[in-house]
């Protein structure tokens, strides 16, 4: 993906051309969406200004290429309604899903990419300044397959040939996926592993540390028990295939909510610190607000609702 977006801001590919064709392909919350939102928010400033076109919704239409058009026009006014004043170098577009999509619109994405523009139906949608990304999901099967071998990295005794082949099934896969021309027009296959614990743990870390710069800027402080940490990381390893939902939803239901309940009600306010711990065998956590016997310079005091309680 680095390799493309390069040659792409360097303006070294066809006028014509979008700015790069990529195919992400890995299981169910492996990050391909994540990925594309992080690109905008580093890119362009601003992780919402992502187009998307959901392929199974085309799929489902009476008319494929009128819902397509329609999505395309909406996400183009929701990207540009965002930041009226300012215009993007370029536009990221997703298809979500490209492999669910009519073999006929998939024809037409692939000639689209080639002429730098979909037509369909009068209409003529640009594409020599948007920077395509295709997602499509694979099996448990199918990414054993293909991203649990090693790329890239030769073993001893290991010759060229040998080297090649993943890629070689990769691309044979992804032809009888997403089919072979739309393939042949895209820039980039990436694959998408698995999530591992590991990777679930740096997801919670970056969720927490969110959250607490959220409540930084409300002058409230913010720390989290070790004992909290392992109960969110546990609920997002009961299920991996779904780990990035999972982690999510568990951040947002036992810490977000209960945190966002606290303020509304009083009781956290600027000034104050809310320490988060898990008491197990509970299925909720245990909020502490403390207050600093010392204010920082030109804080004013305020006196949280139900501070006699230690805990909430």
């Amino acid at each position: 993906m680095t390799r493309a977006v390069t040659l792409a801001l360097t303006r070294m590919r066809p006028p014509n051309r979008p700015v790069a064709a990529l195919i992400f392909a890995g299981p169910t919350g492996s990050g391909k969406t994540h990925v594309a939102r992080s690109l905008a928010q580093v890119m362009l400033g601003d992780e919402g200004s992502v187009m998307y076109v959901n392929c199974q919704q085309v799929s489902q239409a009476d008319d494929h290429l009128q819902n397509l058009y329609e999505q395309l026009v909406a996400g183009y006014w929701r990207v540009s309604a965002r930041r009226p004043l300012f215009r993007f170098p370029f536009v990221i577009l997703v298809f979500e899903e490209v492999d669910k999509a009519p073999a006929e619109i998939r024809e037409d994405l692939a000639a689209g990419i080639e002429r730098g523009g979909l037509h369909a139906k009068g209409f003529f949608f640009p594409l020599n300044d948007t920077l395509i990304i295709m997602t499509t999901t694979l099996t448990k099967k199918q990414t054993d397959q293909l991203v649990g071998r090693t790329i890239g990295f030769f073993t001893d005794g290991e010759s060229d040939p040998q080297a090649k082949e993943p890629h070689l099934l990769a691309l044979e896969e992804m032809d009888r996926i997403v089919g072979a021309r739309l393939v042949g027009r895209s820039d980039e296959i990436i694959l998408f592993e698995r999530l591992t614990p590991q990777h679930l743990e740096l997801l919670l870390d970056r969720k927490l540390a969110y959250v607490e710069r959220c409540l930084a800027s409300s002058g409230i402080g913010f720390t989290v028990d070790q004992s909290a940490r392992s109960f969110l990381l546990n609920s997002g390893m009961e299920d991996l295939a779904h780990g990035v939902r999972q982690i999510n939803r568990a951040v947002k239901n036992l810490v977000e909510f209960p945190l966002a309940d606290l303020m509304l009600s009083g009781r956290v306010v600027p000034a104050t610190v809310v320490h988060v711990v898990h008491e197990p065998p509970r299925s909720f956590m245990n909020f502490r607000i403390m207050v600093p016997l010392v204010l920082p310079a030109n804080m004013p005091m305020a006196t949280p609702l139900g501070l006699c309680r230690e805990s909430v």
